[in-house]
């Protein structure tokens, strides 16, 4: 299974009729995957591997017995940003943008749930930004993945 959220409802392969002896058998195309449901879009949009190496990051730099610039947890920041995009484009092979820029999406709001560096930020309220993700992971999934009906090739 990969991670790119499949959309297709899955084609049933032309059902073969027994013939005579000499009469070949209707070959049966690839077999497509399942469209994905709710429980699979919701694991697929989450960046889990970017944000456990993000909270790898920030743990450290929190428990660091050097002084830290303030400018380092937003590099973390802007590097996890960069990373999610890359990390499913690139080593997942995930090509639908709409589940690319969710991802990105999904990764910059637990990192803002997780605090760091917007602590830094005098409005900062743990509080309303797990509210904010509790929201976004119930509606996320629901989004549509797909560009909508296929095009003909008269057009």
């Amino acid at each position: 299974m990969g991670r790119e959220i499949q959309t297709a409802s899955p084609k049933l392969a032309p059902v073969g009729r027994r013939g005579a002896p000499d009469e070949d058998f209707p070959a049966a195309g690839p077999a497509q995957p399942a469209a994905d449901g709710y429980a699979d879009r919701l694991m697929k949009l989450i960046p889990g591997e970017v944000i456990g190496v993000y909270l790898s990051m920030i743990t450290l730099l929190k428990h660091s017995s050097d002084p830290v610039a303030p400018q380092v947890p937003w590099a973390v920041f802007a590097f996890g940003v960069a990373a999610t995009f890359f990390y499913l484009r690139v080593t997942l092979k995930v090509r639908n943008r709409r589940q690319l820029a969710l991802s990105v999406v999904s990764f910059c709001i637990w990192a803002f749930t997780l605090g760091e560096p917007f602590t830094q930020l005098a409005w900062y309220n743990g509080t309303y930004a797990g509210l904010l993700l509790i929201a976004f992971t119930f509606v996320a999934p629901q989004v549509p993945m797909d560009d909508g009906p296929p095009k003909s090739a008269e057009a």
